[in-house]
């Protein structure tokens, strides 16, 4: 869940704010309280996996690899919009900031209250579960975006050496 969470909020706040430091703040809110909310689910039993899932260090080792994948998206993708913005197109940094919090924060406010009251207690918990869909997509999703947007800030980092 939190992977796909953390792609989502990466792209969005990437693409709408081109200051990276200000849209990794952008998704920090977001993707903590969808971990909150998955954390809460797991740990009163209402997962798949077992509720001491949450207690073990490979869960927030996990999680916080995601972070810093949803976190690298998303200043990689600023970085990116910020290179190809026309020069002195600063102005209305902090509006666009806003704007995309305000946006993270309302998808947010309306998913975790549907995710927590969707989840429904599990009579039989599997350790060894596979990884549900979204978890696989989100995983792949945030691979793929990474290595995608690095290759681009690259490209446009050595145009811009070779154009000096």
């Amino acid at each position: 869940m939190t992977p796909l969470a953390g792609f989502v909020a990466a792209v969005i706040a990437g693409w709408i704010i081109r200051d990276p430091r200000r849209a990794a703040a952008a998704v920090l809110v977001p993707f903590l309280a969808v971990l909150a909310a998955q954390t809460w689910t797991l740990a009163s039993g209402r997962g798949i996996n077992p509720p001491s899932t949450p207690n073990t260090v490979s869960y927030w080792v996990f999680q916080a690899i995601f972070l810093a994948f949803a976190l690298g998206i998303t200043t990689q993708l600023a970085s990116w919009r910020r290179a190809r913005s026309a020069p002195g197109d600063g102005a209305g940094a902090s509006r666009r900031a806003l704007q995309a919090s305000a946006l993270l924060i309302v998808l947010t406010a309306a998913f975790v209250p549907v995710y927590v009251l969707d989840a429904h207690p599990v009579l039989h918990h599997n350790a060894n579960s596979p990884l549900p869909v979204t978890g696989l997509f989100g995983i792949a999703a945030c691979i793929v975006s990474l290595i995608v947007v690095s290759v681009l800030n690259i490209r446009v980092r050595r145009a811009a050496i070779a154009a000096s």
